[in-house]
């Protein structure tokens, strides 16, 4: 491969190596080495996960791990399969059972994901937070105290305030008094759905 000089020879096609993975992400390098065992189907509208084998049969650890580290992802394919996957792994029935052994080590990349300046990658973040909220209800409770620090930035953005709320309302159904109690002690303001 040529030396780019000036700044039009990266533009040229001689110059750039098309097949360099130079400066992936974990993500991106793990996803192309086959450690994550699905793939996206682009439809006209809308796409999909095509998974290598049945989702039920998969082992959770690590793949939901690498999954959640994958949700700060900003570059497409991998923001969408780390959602989606993320997403679909939590919502198979009996999800919690695999999940739930998991749990502490799942919740520090998704606050991170959070934390993001990206407001793509915090609303399919949320998103996530709300099929991980379904899957383990209850057990989440005692995560809340370090999954809510990002929620306030972001409840105060008028563009994510209603997403927000909407996850804010969920943890409260799914966890209770517990999570309400949590909840408050974070975000002040915050109405219960009761």
């Amino acid at each position: 491969m040529a030396k780019s000089g000036r700044p039009s020879d990266r533009l040229n096609p001689k110059t750039v190596n098309q097949f360099d993975r130079g400066g992936q992400s974990v993500f991106g390098n793990l996803y192309n080495n086959g450690a994550i065992p699905c793939k996206l189907s682009h439809g006209s509208v809308t796409h999909r996960l095509t998974w290598s084998q049945a989702p039920e049969s998969l082992s959770y650890d690590p793949l939901i791990l690498h999954l959640a580290e994958g949700l700060k992802e900003k570059q497409h394919p991998y923001t969408f399969i780390a959602r989606e996957g993320f997403i679909e792994l939590c919502d198979l029935a009996g999800s919690g059972d695999k999940v739930l052994p998991l749990l502490t080590r799942i919740i520090p990349p998704v606050k991170m994901a959070m934390m993001s300046s990206d407001k793509a990658v915090v609303e399919g973040t949320f998103k996530a937070v709300s099929a991980l909220s379904n899957c383990v209800r209850a057990h989440l409770n005692p995560h809340l105290k370090t999954l809510l620090s990002p929620f306030p930035k972001w409840l105060n953005n008028a563009n994510t305030k209603d997403l927000v709320t909407s996850v804010l309302h969920l943890l409260e159904e799914n966890g209770g008094k517990e999570a309400f109690t949590q909840i408050k002690k974070k975000i002040p303001t915050y109405i219960s759905i009761h």
